[in-house]
């Protein structure tokens, strides 16, 4: 679980790039509460209209507790910058996931998590209960960003026990201002996931018609024949696989189990949840889990997967993809790792592969958010009123443009052909894959060390910038796609009659979008919990097993070994619990279709 989250990290480096997220990871007990609120109520002045030079401030740090970071200490570089020369702040973070969980505990005990938290629903909830979170509503209230988010907001906090009618002591995380039932293609309209192969490799073995994952095998194993090793010569493989992200069951899989309409909610439950709101046991025989396991074994009965698969962790794998050295990538945030508009005009962008049998199991925009939320821990009048600066920054356009773009006349600039639009600079379009060295007019070090490590932002990137008029998101930045729709997405479209990727899904009923609501849950109860830490190890280690299992016959008897071994600990009281538990989770669904 450690290593799992830092995909959140490469989620806003990605927006540089080609663009976290929504936002990946086990979000504890707790995925928020939905309904389409009133968007009405006014925002105050902005600090960053009041503060633009910090200057006149004396310095403060703030001790920022992230579940979502993967660095501890003092915040970098140029994120660092931007705080200091407008708010006199610095970040010192806090970070569960580079120390240790135990740190939640002995903070707690301290009376003091942090000045500002970032905390997975279930744990925003037995915060306040405990009074180590702190009333917020009149900072939040004059943020100016409060008015356009007030509906989901006052639904989020209505929802917390301890929290009266008007008060507010949290901000979900990744709030968006489209709807409650739109998706929002970026990465010119990549669908969240799908099979997804360099369109320079797969043009070259004849771009064949894909009707099962049989079929992409076959494609991906001509590819690795015809190009064993990337440009400087190292081993390159149709599949590779990493295994610091999995939790109750592989993460490679569970993502995966999405192309076939079922997913495993939030990557530790013990079923798999369709997209018309059915449930059924990871281990179900018919099940995608299985499915996709045997993808994987037949794959490497076919020599396509990474013989480094099992051993490997997220920071090797990261560099193959920098460096293509893996074929397949299943989520549209990968692409950023080799995507350029370079590239793209040269026909060598990763974009969908289309296999005839899926039905993509495709999430909504995160309009209520994607289950944490920041909240305030301090009652130190300075620091209260510094945390809104920053939590000013965090929500605003310029923040939020600066989260996700980067250093503005470094990584973006003003739009000379779209007046009000921002373009990336030649620096910016692949910041993170180059990981240059930033000058020290903005901050010194390296690119990637300079993005906000707190790893958690307040709105998503879908979302549009009320400012501009366009996204968040450089990948929906009008130059960009003006730069996308050349060479590669071309191509592809004659290739497949649609103008991109997630239209082709919609067009050839191969999509189905699933309202992504914010529920609150019922956390494990202390058996539970014991029941599902014991299930985990035994899933995963059966699982990698049978990826690399000798044959079919064993593959075959990993599995049914795999059940039996299950029921001994208590599996199918974990599947009932896990019934109920994400029953909300359809209701929510329901009711947001209903309007």
């Amino acid at each position: 679980m450690q290593s799992k989250k830092r995909l959140l990290a490469y989620l806003i480096a990605m927006c540089l790039a080609i663009g976290g997220f929504a936002a990946c990871g086990d979000s504890g007990g707790q995925e928020g509460t939905t309904a389409a609120g009133d968007s009405g109520g006014q925002g105050g002045t902005t600090a960053a209209d009041t503060q633009a030079d910090g200057s006149e401030l004396a310095p403060v740090t703030l001790e920022v507790y992230s579940q979502a970071a993967n660095f501890q200490g003092e915040q970098p570089g140029w994120t660092a910058k931007i705080l200091k020369d407008r708010y006199n702040i610095t970040l010192n973070i806090i970070a569960p996931q580079a120390v240790g969980a135990d740190i939640f505990a002995a903070r707690s005990a301290s009376g003091f998590l942090g000045d500002l938290v970032v905390l997975d629903n279930v744990d925003i909830q037995s915060c306040i209960t405990a009074g180590l979170l702190v009333d917020f509503t009149e900072e939040m209230m004059s943020l100016g960003a409060f008015g356009e988010y007030k509906g989901q907001l006052d639904y989020y906090n209505s929802a917390l026990e301890g929290v009266e009618p008007g008060q507010y002591y949290a901000w979900p995380t990744e709030l968006a201002n489209t709807s409650p039932t739109s998706f929002t293609p970026l990465s010119a309209g990549s669908p969240g996931t799908a099979p997804t192969v360099p369109w320079d490799y797969y043009k070259a073995i004849g771009a064949p018609e894909l009707n099962n994952l049989t079929d992409l095998i076959g494609a991906l194993k001509q590819m690795q024949d015809m190009f064993p090793t990337n440009a400087a010569g190292e081993a390159a493989y149709g599949i590779t696989l990493w295994p610091d992200w999995d939790n109750t069951s592989l993460e490679n899989v569970n993502q995966l189990t999405k192309w076939y309409g079922q997913e495993v909610p939030f990557g530790n439950s013990s079923i798999l949840l369709d997209v018309d709101g059915n449930m059924t046991e990871l281990t179900d025989d018919d099940g995608a889990y299985k499915k996709i396991l045997q993808f994987y074994f037949d794959a490497n009965q076919a020599g396509i997967v990474d013989p480094d698969s099992g051993t490997q962790n997220w920071d090797n794998v990261n560099q193959k993809f920098l460096n293509k050295r893996a074929y397949l990538i299943w989520n549209d945030w990968q692409q950023g790792f080799w995507n350029t508009s370079e590239r793209a005009e040269n026909g060598e962008n990763y974009i969908m592969a289309p296999v005839g049998d899926m039905k993509l199991y495709q999430p909504s925009d995160s309009y209520f958010g994607t289950g944490r939320a920041f909240a305030a821990g301090t009652t130190d009048p300075v620091k209260k009123e510094r945390v809104k600066m920053l939590m000013e920054w965090m929500t605003s356009p310029q923040g939020i443009t600066e989260i996700m773009g980067g250093i503005k006349g470094y990584t973006f600039v003003d739009s000379t052909e779209f007046p009000g639009a921002f373009d990336r600079t030649p620096i910016g379009e692949n910041a993170l894959g180059d990981n240059n060295p930033i000058p020290d007019e903005y901050g010194g070090g390296i690119y990637r060390d300079g993005m906000l490590q707190i790893n958690q932002w307040t709105v998503s990137s879908i979302g549009t910038n009320p400012e501009t008029g366009y996204g968040f998101d450089p990948r929906v930045w009008p130059m960009t796609l003006k730069q996308s729709a050349v060479g590669t997405l071309n191509d592809w479209s004659d290739r497949f009659g649609t103008a991109s990727p997630f239209q082709y899904l919609v067009d050839h009923n191969l999509t189905k979008v699933v309202p992504y609501v914010n529920v609150n849950l019922v956390p494990d109860t202390s058996d539970i919990s014991v029941i599902r830490t014991s299930c985990g190890p035994i899933v995963c280690d059966a699982s990698w097993r049978m990826i690399f299992a000798r044959d079919q016959a064993e593959f075959d008897t990993l599995w049914a070994t795999l059940k039996a071994d299950l029921d001994g600990f208590g599996w199918q009281e974990l599947v009932a619990f896990d019934k109920t538990k994400y029953q909300a989770l359809v209701d929510e669904r329901a009711r947001a279709l209903q309007g």
